[in-house]
């Protein structure tokens, strides 16, 4: 499952960046193609300046043009004038392609009358028209003047592109305006910087205001201007846009944030599984765990009851009363034991369901102490252990369910008992101070790491050495009394370092 999802989600990777790299390929090829557009467009351009120039200095001569219609200016122009000139005349019988002279006259606002001359003598004469007639040049006296245009064109081009220094022939702000034009065209919107090296002194001029030269420099986006002069040194257009990656990412925003959100949603259920299935595991675990050490845990004190029952049944220890109640006294510890842990597996069962039901009363703690003591003064006469308590001689009065309580305590100094490698000894104080009424249980046991410190009140979590666990429990203790702390409103810490023992200390609010 992991290696599915890795590759899934280095598909996506993988997708991404091609995308990213084909816009980017995109880009440089609309780029390339403004480019060539703006260098085309600059070069017409200059041409076209040329021989605008050219035809407005031919038609301030005096010579013949084209007319079609008459205006008034034009016919007075024309008045008393002689041009040869092919007239097509409409809605006439007169035929076209014949060369006339001819005199235009002022007729009246209507009409206008034009006297032709011709060596066919058929085509003399005064013929009334009206001013929609069209004049046009002799053919070849046109195609004669359109070379000679062209030649003159030429002529001024090449004297400018030998003469003018690219400066004079270019500005940046129409190099600037030519530019944005032609890459909207392509839909390119960005910042953009440019300059004009000159290969013939190798200089950079014509630069936009902003540009960074070496950035500019760097740029491999460029195109030759007038790339057809052969007799100027190659000037090169260069261009580069400073937020190239970010109009690139932009451009793939939609896809890109859809393959993060896949990308995102892919880890979280693949990691929320993975979770899932480890927490079961852990369950599993500790199920089996659970099962084994409750069933160890009954199995001793049932077994001592059990051997104890069989004494009292032998003739010879019913005459000794002494016996009698060293056995009754063995069954009755370890009835309160069985009871206790039922009481305790039972009461954590409650709190994760939500219907364990405190029953507060005011209570002494220092007589809460006592009796949870008390319950141990055989167990540690077995082991050569004691207890030693220093309560405070305040009263020390708090609104609780003492049986809870009682066990709470009871479970503490179990521990204290159970992990322990020597004799044992637990000093359990009392007192009262600003912050409330405390309860602290030291001992000289095993100790434990901060590590484990910090998951001693987890549920079913014991402390072990490696696989294996020195001591039984069914590790539902300190969690149980954690719990009761807090239902009452308290706070329970640990201070512990390894091989030199444990302190418990509960904290009861003064208000509670």
């Amino acid at each position: 499952m992991a290696l599915s999802v890795i590759g899934l989600i280095a598909i996506q990777i993988f997708w991404l960046t091609n995308v990213i790299k084909i816009e980017g390929e995109r880009f440089e090829r609309n780029v390339n193609d403004a480019l060539l557009s703006v260098a085309d467009k600059i070069d017409k351009e200059e041409v076209a300046e040329t021989v605008f120039k050219k035809i407005e200095h031919s038609s301030k001569k005096n010579e013949p043009i084209i007319i079609t219609g008459m205006s008034k200016n034009q016919q007075t122009k024309l008045v008393d004038s002689i041009q040869h000139i092919q007239v097509f005349v409409a809605d006439t019988l007169k035929r076209p392609g014949i060369n006339y002279q001819f005199k235009y006259m002022v007729g009246n606002k209507d009409s206008a009358r034009i006297k032709l001359f011709s060596n066919d003598s058929a085509s003399r004469g005064t013929i009334m028209i009206r001013n929609n007639f069209k004049w046009q040049r002799k053919i070849d006296s046109f195609v004669v003047k359109r070379k000679q245009l062209v030649e003159e064109v030429v002529t001024d081009i090449i004297r400018v592109n030998t003469a003018k220094k690219i400066e004079e022939r270019i500005t940046g702000t129409q190099l600037n305006s030519i530019i944005s034009g032609e890459l909207k065209n392509k839909g390119i919107d960005t910042d953009f910087y440019f300059g004009v090296f000159k290969s013939s002194r190798d200089t950079l001029v014509l630069l936009k205001d902003g540009t960074d030269v070496s950035q500019l420099k760097k740029s491999k986006t460029r195109t030759y201007l007038f790339p057809d002069e052969i007799f100027n040194a190659p000037n090169q257009l260069i261009i580069y846009f400073p937020d190239k990656n970010t109009y690139l990412l932009s451009s793939v925003s939609g896809l890109m944030a859809l393959s993060i959100v896949l990308i995102v949603v892919i880890s979280a259920l693949f990691y929320k599984t993975l979770q899932m299935f480890i927490n079961q595991k852990k369950i599993t675990e500790i199920k089996n765990d659970l099962i084994n050490n409750i069933t160890h845990e009954f199995k001793t004190p049932i077994s001592t009851i059990s051997v104890a029952c069989e004494a009292l049944k032998e003739p010879d220890l019913i005459k000794e009363s002494s016996s009698i109640d060293r056995y009754t006294s063995i069954i009755k510890e370890e009835n309160e034991r069985l009871r206790m842990m039922v009481e305790t597996l039972l009461n954590t069962a409650a709190f994760d369901k939500g219907t364990l039901h405190l029953s507060k009363e005011p209570h002494d703690i220092n007589n809460l102490v006592k009796s949870s003591a008390a319950k141990f003064e055989e167990v540690l006469k077995k082991k050569n252990g004691k207890i030693d308590l220093v309560l405070t001689n305040d009263q020390l009065l708090l609104k609780c369910d003492g049986f809870h309580l009682i066990n709470s305590i009871s479970n503490l100094i179990d521990n204290a008992i159970k992990y322990n490698e020597r004799d044992p000894e637990i000093k359990i104080r009392t007192f009262l101070d600003d912050d409330g009424i405390k309860i602290s249980i030291s001992d000289n046991g095993i100790g434990i790491t901060k590590e484990q410190s910090e998951k001693i009140f987890d549920t079913f979590y014991r402390v072990s050495t490696g696989n294996i666990h020195n001591v039984r429990g069914n590790g539902i203790g300190l969690s149980y009394c954690k719990k009761i702390v807090e239902a009452h409103d308290g706070t329970i810490t640990l201070r512990s370092k390894p091989g030199e023992g444990s302190t418990f200390e509960i904290n009861f609010p003064v208000s509670s």
